[in-house]
């Protein structure tokens, strides 16, 4: 856990909670980060109670979820809008947040692997036999909030919470840090589906298992469900659905049927992965680390160990908490934040404006130029910092001034590129800057700008 401090303070509108429910049932999501912060009014709270939620019995106030027993720590859910279209929006944005974020984690984790655990890594297909294609899943789960929000009549959100304000609404303190046995087991805990980890229901392999994950998890407070925030999604969509207030163009049922199929990859094929990892029985450990029970009982300067050392939080904003200190890997680092953002101002175009140009690009730009840089980083010592933009994701006043600040975005990425030259691995795409360049129209005068190659 992070240590706030005096400075730590609750994002507006964020998920309230409230305290002092321990005797229940249901799984939960949200928490809060500081309590004190947060005025909670005179609410209403949900009773243990079995079979699913009916949130069209729930109003402003109302917890949506509560805590099983035991984890008298983790908060409910508390219901802000009565209007189940509002109260979706402020769930679907908080979703779209917690998929970014683990898309993030996830990357990170892939890029601070030893090239002899390729195989964990991965190499960009989407699927959950790897860690870059669990990565690319979030960003498909990503995509599939994003869409949603623009059918149902509001904006697509691509910023997630960052470090180091802990958000009041997240499934584990947000950090950027090497593949560990406590990463992992952080990663288990999050797209653990109900019950998994109950250990009363749980047989003697299953209930070691559990041991171990709250070993490792140790003091720190215990991460929450993704999977729970999906229910509560669920229950608004059918409760916009039967007030008759949904859009009369969106297929709610068809909407619903691809939530639950996003719900269920986290809590089967995502869950499924993570554990194998967390027991050291994924091929791709045992194939390198033959001979030992559990490739985590290494020490760290094990050759066989599979992360390397890298930072945890690391930035390439210079003159911030945990600075990327080498120059060349500081600058690295900084044509990797440049590919980030790009391919996020693409996903947002893409998703306000519609067709696939966008999101070509934005795939080369990740998986093309993202990849060996993250890998040169690791290989320096340093790791692809992942900061956010703090102008957002949709600079411009309109579709065309956005994709002007994307056009001057990409130029600056490729000087930064030409400028680093044989710095840059050798599978670096040169040219991806000029492809995407011509994909906006590089010569074409926008929005009465005039732009230049």
């Amino acid at each position: 856990m992070l240590d706030h401090g005096k400075n730590a303070r609750p994002k507006a509108g964020a998920v309230r909670s409230i305290d002092g429910l321990s005797n229940t049932t249901r799984r939960t999501f949200l928490r809060t980060v500081a309590v004190q912060a947060v005025a909670l009014p005179a609410a209403s709270v949900l009773v243990a109670r079995s079979g699913p939620l009916a949130a069209a019995t729930l109003s402003p106030g109302t917890a949506l979820s509560v805590p099983r027993p035991g984890d008298a720590d983790i908060r409910p859910i508390v219901r802000e809008f009565a209007d189940p279209w509002l109260e979706l929006v402020r769930l679907l944005r908080e979703a779209a947040e917690v998929e970014h974020a683990l898309m993030v984690q996830y990357l990170y984790a892939a890029f601070s692997l030893k090239p002899a655990y390729a195989a964990i890594a991965g190499y960009g297909a989407p699927g959950a036999d790897d860690l870059l294609g669990v990565a690319v899943q979030e960003m498909q789960h990503l995509g599939a909030v994003n869409r949603f929000l623009v059918a149902i009549g509001s904006c697509p959100h691509l910023e997630r919470q960052d470090f180091p304000y802990e958000p009041a609404i997240y499934p584990f303190a947000f950090h950027l840090e090497p593949l560990s046995r406590h990463s992992l087991a952080k990663y288990v805990y999050t797209e653990a589906p109900p019950d998994a980890l109950d250990r009363t229901k749980a047989g003697p392999e299953d209930a070691r298992f559990i041991d171990e994950v709250f070993a490792a998890l140790g003091g720190e407070r215990r991460p929450n469900h993704v999977g729970s925030l999906y229910e509560q999604i669920l229950a608004l969509m059918a409760e916009l659905k039967q007030s008759g207030s949904a859009p009369k163009h969106v297929d709610i049922d068809g909407w619903t049927a691809a939530f639950e199929a996003i719900k269920d990859e986290g809590e089967i094929d995502h869950y499924l992965f993570f554990r194998k990892l967390f027991t050291g029985r994924h091929e791709g450990l045992a194939s390198v680390a033959g001979g030992t029970a559990n490739v985590w009982d290494l020490p760290g300067n094990d050759p066989r160990y599979p992360a390397f050392d890298v930072a945890v939080d690391p930035t390439a904003f210079i003159g911030h908490p945990g600075q990327i200190m080498d120059e060349t890997a500081l600058r690295i680092a900084w044509l990797g934040n440049l590919e980030y953002w790009t391919v996020l101002c693409l996903l947002d175009n893409h998703y306000r404006d519609g067709g696939d140009w966008a999101v070509e690009r934005a795939r080369a730009h990740m998986v093309g130029a993202m990849l060996p840089i993250a890998r040169n980083l690791g290989s320096r010592g340093a790791a692809l910092p992942f900061d956010s933009l703090s102008m957002g994701y949709a600079p411009g006043t309109d579709g065309a001034m956005s994709r002007l600040a994307i056009l001057r975005l990409v130029r600056e990425a490729q000087a930064v590129a030409r400028s680093l030259g044989p710095e840059l691995p050798g599978d670096f795409p040169w040219d991806v800057h000029a492809d995407t360049i011509a994909a906006i129209g590089g010569d074409v005068v926008l929005a009465g700008f005039g732009t230049r190659r």
